[in-house]
């Protein structure tokens, strides 16, 4: 298998008490989970993300590197904006993730 053929995407659930990350592992027309996921704010979930994607040796580090800080991204949008933007919006500035939907 080709190295280059490897993508990380973002899993999301989305709810207004806590936001759940995890990140799969694109490769031809397969998914794998990399990573359970992490629950902030009652986790340090990027740095539980960060340890889990530095462990996996095989995946390059410009892709650890984008994937973690749109993680990043993400959790400064949803504590600015959980109480006043919906999933829907999430989807709008970040098309590149999947997201779970806790209490819509």
């Amino acid at each position: 298998m080709n190295r280059e053929s490897f993508q990380l995407k973002i899993k999301i659930a989305w709810s207004k008490e806590f936001l759940g990350l995890s990140i799969d592992q694109l490769s031809s027309n397969y998914q794998y989970s990399l990573t359970p996921y992490y629950f902030w704010p009652k986790t340090q979930a990027w740095e539980q993300l960060k340890l889990e994607l530095d462990s996996k040796f095989w995946l390059r580090t410009d892709e650890k590197i984008r994937t973690l800080k749109v993680v990043g991204d993400i959790m400064n949008y949803w504590f600015l904006y959980r109480n006043t933007k919906t999933f829907k919006d999430l989807l709008e500035d970040f098309p590149e993730v999947d997201i779970l939907i806790f209490n819509a």
